[in-house]
Parts: structure tokens; C-alpha cells; sequence
């Protein structure tokens, strides 16, 4: 077990008999990180301008492609601000419990930049534990399990790295001269922590990483046409094929989606459902459509 994750569980463990003793500079650090949290989730401008960072290169080209073009993204549902600041309050409540549990944090928000082959890339990492760096990550349950926890590790993350973590942390750690350790998660439903670390002998995953990420920085400047990384997939329901056509898992996950699909794509119901509320899905080609009830003949 993780020397970070066992130092933690034994902590909160104690925490739940009795108090613990916390230094008041702690607490005012994690006050103070919660207020920036709050203003910059509600009260700073969002940049304008396109710029190419840790936190956005491992992302999909085309994505990035939309972004650098000025393409409208879908607008996030209201309760994403919510969403966005619990992960910022974790955060900065994961950092000041592994403090209180006695694990030196020797850097926190570092800016940091990657140069290399004239390429230039910005970002923030989030701590540095025994000279490597960690990123912290707030998860889904899903995410959590899936991902960081019992049924996840570093090569579930690896093989559908939507949001490119792999990138952003060895990027990370490659600007700071230090090696990248890997994810320290949170579960945002209950609470629970999970540590997924890098491989010991990972410089092919590093190399790998970090070569993509100029690949992209490169297209980008180069102003390469727009091509569609993914393309859509057979939809199945129950595991039988349907004769529709939807997205791919990391489409769903693009705000992209309408100005790269068009008229292609629309956002219905789940075609195959008799649920009276049926799941949302999006379809690049109905050939098998719902039928409504007034559409079905008696038997």
C-alpha cells in the first residue's frame, strides 16, 4: 500500500475516535485556497484566446483543432460550476489532510513550463512529494473505480486517457526535472482515496507521452486541416446491434460536437427504449427510429 494512501486512512481513522491536532497555519491555508477557488469558479474571465497547456495537450487534436478556430462549445449544464469548485474545495482538502497527516508537501501549484524542439507549453502542477510529482484528481464514482480504484490503475488510465492525464503528468514532471508519480484520487460521493502510480520503468510511457504532445503542439502551429480523430460507432442495445449509429465514448465527451458532426448528429432518446424516461443519446444515423406508442399495433 501506497505510504501517502496509509498514512492518510490511518489519520482520518483517528480523526473518527477523537480530535486530531491540526496547525492553525493548515487550516488557513486550506481557507484561503477555497476562497481563491470561489472567485476564480465565479468571478475571473475566462481567457479568450486559444493557448496550448499541460492541462488541455492531451486532448484530442481535433478538439484542440475546434478550440483554436473559435468553434462555439455546447454550454456546460448549470450545475457544472458546482462540479468544477467541489473539485477545487477537494483539492485544496486533500492537500491540507495529507499535511495534517504528516506527509511533506515540498511544492504546491508550481507553474512550470515544458521547452523543448521549440515548443512551449505552460501549466500548474499540484504537489510534489519526496521529489516527484503528483497530480490530484476529485473523481466520479465511477471514475474512481474504473480508473483509480480496485479495477483501475495506471494502464486503465492509459488505454482511454480521454481527458490526457498521462500527458499532462509526465509534461509535469519533465518541467520540473523531476519524475511524475502518478494520481492521488478522491471519491466526490464517499470519500474515499486511492493512489495510482506510474510504472517503475516508464520511460517508453514518458517518451511516448511527451512526443504526442509536441506532435499536436506542431499540427496546431502548422495549421494542419481539420480531420476527425474518432469516428461513430455501431449502437447496441442489450448487446444487440441496433442499425444505428452513435457516438464514440470520446465524442460524448466533446463540446465540439455540433459544429464538427453538423446536421449529422442529433440528441434523442435512447431509439430502442420502452422506458417512459429513456437516456439521451447521440445519434450520427437513426435507420431503426422509436416507436411511439400510437405507432405500435395491437397484437
Amino acid at each position: 500500500m501506497s505510504s501517502i494512501l496509509e498514512k492518510v486512512q490511518v489519520f482520518l481513522s483517528e480523526a473518527n475516535k477523537a480530535s486530531v491536532p491540526i496547525s492553525s497555519t493548515v487550516i488557513n491555508e486550506f481557507g484561503e485556497a477555497c476562497k481563491d477557488a470561489f472567485k476564480k469558479q465565479f468571478t475571473e474571465e475566462r481567457e479568450d484566446k486559444f493557448r496550448v497547456r499541460m492541462s488541455n495537450i492531451g486532448r484530442p487534436l481535433c478538439q484542440l483543432q475546434m478550440e483554436k478556430k473559435g468553434e462555439k462549445p455546447e454550454l456546460p449544464p448549470y450545475n457544472a460550476k458546482m462540479r468544477f469548485i467541489f473539485g477545487d474545495i477537494i483539492e485544496a482538502l486533500s492537500v491540507a489532510i495529507m499535511k495534517s497527516a504528516g506527509i511533506k508537501i515540498e511544492e504546491f501549484q508550481k507553474p512550470v513550463t515544458f521547452k523543448s524542439d521549440n515548443v512551449k507549453i505552460e501549466g500548474t502542477y499540484d504537489v510534489k512529494i519526496q521529489d516527484r510529482v503528483w497530480d490530484i484528481k476529485s473523481a466520479s464514482p465511477y471514475s474512481f473505480d474504473y480508473k483509480f480504484g480496485d479495477k483501475g490503475g495506471f494502464d486503465a488510465i492509459n488505454t482511454n486517457d480521454t481527458f490526457g492525464y498521462v500527458s499532462q503528468g509526465y509534461l509535469y514532471g519533465d518541467a520540473d526535472n523531476s519524475d511524475f508519480a502518478g494520481w492521488i484520487a478522491i471519491n466526490k460521493s464517499t470519500g474515499e482515496w486511492a493512489v495510482v502510480e506510474t510504472p517503475r520503468i516508464d520511460d517508453e510511457h514518458k517518451q511516448k507521452a511527451i512526443k504526442e504532445a509536441k506532435e499536436k503542439v506542431k499540427a496546431l502551429d502548422d495549421n494542419v486541416p481539420f480531420k476527425r480523430c474518432y469516428e461513430d460507432v455501431e449502437e447496441t442495445f442489450y448487446r444487440k446491434p441496433t442499425g444505428n449509429r452513435v457516438l464514440n465514448s470520446v465524442c460524448n465527451f466533446c463540446p465540439y460536437k455540433k459544429p464538427c458532426w453538423g446536421d449529422e448528429i442529433q440528441y434523442l432518446p435512447q431509439q430502442q427504449s420502452t422506458s417512459s424516461k429513456p437516456k439521451y443519446v447521440w445519434y450520427t444515423k437513426v435507420t431503426n427510429p422509436r416507436k411511439e406508442p400510437d405507432d405500435i399495433s395491437p397484437e
